[in-house]
């Protein structure tokens, strides 16, 4: 009898958490893809004017871990930060899940409810975020999007070349 209930409550579980981890999955290459057509396009960010035209990101799983982390701890924390937890910086987040880059940046967003398309509005109004994810020398690029007690984390984890 106990072992039917654990098995139940194992099916149940996998039942619900598929269909949200297709929709986390779902939502952070959205991200991705807005970034890209973005790159593709150009645009004009506030207070460096027109940027060029910038080459599409690859996708890369260590740097969508990396900007999970971040996005974890923002989440639980409520603050939008670059600091990660125990003091973290986005480069050590990155060289821990194997981004080996020599240039690496992140760009944050947290908001309430499910918005990717506010995310990317409130980065390209901001001269620092709209200018380093039209960057040119980055080529790779993951993403992350978790609700948390405090809101909805947007992270999208930036590097160059690897070394």
């Amino acid at each position: 009898m106990v072992q039917r209930a654990l098995l139940l409550v194992a099916a149940l579980t996998l039942l619900f958490a598929v269909p949200a981890a297709q929709a986390q999955a779902s939502l952070e290459a959205q991200l991705l893809a807005r970034l890209n057509q973005i790159r593709a396009q150009g645009v004009s960010c506030p207070g460096s004017g027109r940027r060029p035209v910038a080459g599409a990101l690859s996708f890369n799983a260590r740097h969508a871990l990396a900007a999970r982390l971040q996005a974890g701890y923002m989440g639980t924390s409520g603050r939008v930060t670059h600091t990660g937890q125990n003091g973290s910086t986005p480069r050590v987040r990155a060289a821990s899940t194997g981004v080996n880059a020599t240039s690496v940046t992140e760009i944050v967003y947290m908001g309430s409810g499910l918005n990717t398309e506010g995310a990317v509005r409130w980065w390209l109004g901001s001269p620092v975020h709209c200018y380093w994810m039209t960057e040119r020398r980055y080529t790779h690029a993951g993403a992350s999007v978790v609700r948390g007690a405090h809101g909805t984390a947007y992270v999208i984890v930036l590097s160059s070349q690897p070394r």
